[in-house]
């Protein structure tokens, strides 16, 4: 006779080795990474979102049901989703499968769940599993196929397959931000400024008090730098002229 009861955090031991099971079933053999004793346990301590059932043949634990809710405006509230069923192989077409799927009903009543879904393999392995008569059996109608994004290490992969841009700066601050390479202790490092509006520089000098001639120095020195090449920036010395 099979009995069904809820899973709880004493039972994490035995919840990890049935789900590594079915991972290792549906990979065809290679057991996924990442699922751990302290995984489940962190999973199962969330108990307003995840649920599940083991099924028992006696004494001994042969099969596993877990549960997640979730809510949406489609399902009108909340709802139910199969995330994991499993049966020991010895155990398949006994009614295990089906008693768990009946536990999950009456959970999903108490809690006012819309509905229950499960997500289905890719087709055509569908068409072909047993499960797929199993789940129509208990009632399950197809609404189709879903589709999944992985968010683990998703930030990378975009970084990876989108190089970097074309910088949008406008051409006066990509020339402002540009850098002059310079010799370490050289006598003829440079200080790199922006370039100016040399009408608005010195109409503003004007303004302050200095004397044309001495702006006529200035504009003099600015222009011999230009001429030498610095057609970007102005270099400034460290001096004063006037």
């Amino acid at each position: 006779m099979v009995t069904t009861r809820e899973v709880s955090a004493d039972d994490a031991a035995t919840v990890t080795q049935m789900v590594a099971a079915l991972l290792a079933e549906l990979g065809a053999g290679h057991v996924q990474a990442g699922l751990d004793i302290q995984l489940v346990t962190d999973l199962l301590a969330m108990k307003e979102r995840i649920s599940g059932f083991l099924a028992f043949a006696e004494e001994r634990p042969v099969g596993i049901i877990m549960l997640s809710e979730s809510a949406a405006l489609f399902a009108r509230g909340a709802y139910g989703i199969i995330t994991e069923l499993y049966v020991v192989p010895d155990q398949r077409s006994s009614g295990v499968a089906m008693a768990l799927i009946d536990a999950a009903v009456g959970l999903g009543t108490v809690r006012g769940w819309g509905q229950l879904e499960v997500g289905a393999p890719n087709q055509p392995m569908w068409s072909r599993s047993p499960n797929s008569a199993l789940y129509l059996k208990a009632g399950f109608a197809e609404i189709g196929p879903r589709l999944k994004l992985p968010l683990h290490g998703l930030a990378h992969r975009r970084v990876q397959s989108n190089p970097t841009s074309p910088s949008r700066l406008d051409p006066r601050r990509r020339r402002a931000l540009r850098r002059v390479p310079q010799s370490s202790g050289s006598a003829h490092d440079e200080v790199v400024v922006p370039s100016v509006n040399l009408g608005r520089l010195f109409g503003e000098r004007l303004r302050g008090g200095l004397s044309q001639r001495t702006l006529a120095l200035q504009l003099l020195l600015l222009r011999a730098s230009e001429s030498m090449g610095n057609h970007d920036s102005n270099v400034v010395g460290a001096g004063r002229v006037g």
